[in-house]
């Protein structure tokens, strides 16, 4: 399963000769297993770069007999000159195409990884949870809790609700404390579910007056990782809330990539904590100042890397004024600083064209 330390460990590589990365989006609901081998043999044709043939040989190979066919995306990353082979079929579609370059392609993956990376969600109602971890699109875990039962007065009887008609304060009370005791049993499960899966992101799911009083229950760590709620079912299946929390997630991504975009540019204007533009970026990369950069989806650009120390510029110069090291043409100085980011623990965010617009990268800066 595809997850953060896979992108790390992606990010750190870099070989002598090129690295064939591929995507292949393999959604079933689109074409046929047969059609995407079609689009794959289209890319590989005139992949971007200059490709070993035995690294196409082996793709075609791979996708041809052994690919199951699982999943709605593949990613590819293959150097057969350097032993890298890596393959992750993951439950998200991606964008077809091919990159060829002496590091792995990782910004798709680190796209998908921003919005459908490690979250749970928590289906609850007034007599338990069930509780699910997903990462990449794929259900890593699941556990369910069961408390007491609520009796409620029957029909006829009276409502067991304080101030409906015929209610009693009684019953009513009582039901109050029995569901406030679920409530408190299911957080305290959700709570230990959580330190065992460590999610970024927590939804929750049912009833919305039951949400609210499970909110209270929950210690302040959990509270400040929701980032939002969805009605559905206590008997609703995996896939239908996978799907209902993709939908959500996506929709909360896009609103919040937004604002980040405005942020930066907003700093940069102001000559603050914010940078735009290849060359500024890279200058604060360089310094270790980045934060959290932003990319614009495919954009690409050559620059020079020092082969001492790893700096990076789109300048072509004779000697690094650092370490006195030679500078050596990469065919994507974006994709460079992409992985620069990651490797450190940095975040990385791609955005939207129509987001960043003519300045096609930025960052918010430490300091």
């Amino acid at each position: 399963m595809f997850d953060e330390k896979s992108l790390k460990e992606l990010a750190s590589v870099e070989a002598n000769t090129p690295i064939l990365s591929v995507y292949l989006n393999v959604d079933p609901k689109q074409r046929t297993a047969e059609e995407y081998k079609l689009v794959l043999r289209e890319m590989l044709r005139n992949p971007a770069g200059m490709a070993d043939k035995a690294d196409i040989t082996t793709v075609k190979n791979y996708v041809d007999l052994e690919y199951d066919w699982s999943g709605r995306g593949l990613v590819i990353f293959s150097c057969q000159a350097e032993g890298l082979w890596q393959v992750f079929p993951i439950s998200v579609p991606v964008r077809s195409g091919i990159t060829v370059a002496h590091k792995p392609y990782i910004s798709p993956l680190v796209e998908l990884s921003g919005i459908y990376g490690r979250y749970v969600v928590a289906v609850v109602d007034q007599q338990g949870g069930r509780f699910f971890s997903f990462q990449m699109g794929e259900l890593a875990a699941h556990e369910g809790i069961a408390g007491e039962d609520v009796h409620r007065t029957r029909r006829g009887r009276g409502s067991s609700v304080v101030g409906m008609r015929g209610g009693s304060p009684l019953s009513g009370r009582k039901e109050a404390e029995v569901v406030h005791r679920n409530l408190r049993e299911i957080a305290e499960g959700l709570t230990s579910f959580c330190e065992q899966h460590k999610p970024r992101r927590l939804l929750l799911a049912g009833a919305e007056h039951t949400i609210a009083e499970f909110k209270e229950c929950l210690p302040v760590r959990l509270q400040q990782i929701i980032v939002s709620t969805f009605a559905v079912e206590m008997g609703a299946s995996e896939i239908e809330i996978r799907d209902l929390s993709f939908a959500l997630l996506k929709e909360l991504e896009e609103q919040r990539k937004q604002e980040l975009v405005e942020t930066v540019i907003t700093a940069a204007a102001k000559g603050s904590n914010g940078v735009v533009r290849l060359d500024e970026t890279l200058s604060a990369a360089n310094e270790g100042r980045v934060q959290v950069l932003v990319v614009e989806h495919d954009y690409h650009n050559p620059g020079y890397k020092c082969t001492g120390c790893g700096y990076l510029t789109t300048q072509q110069l004779e000697t690094c004024v650092f370490c006195g090291g030679e500078f050596v043409d990469i065919s994507d100085a974006v994709e460079a600083v992409v992985s620069q980011v990651v490797e450190k623990g940095g975040t990385v965010e791609v955005v939207d064209n129509e987001q960043i617009k003519d300045a096609h990268i930025g960052a918010l800066l430490r300091y």
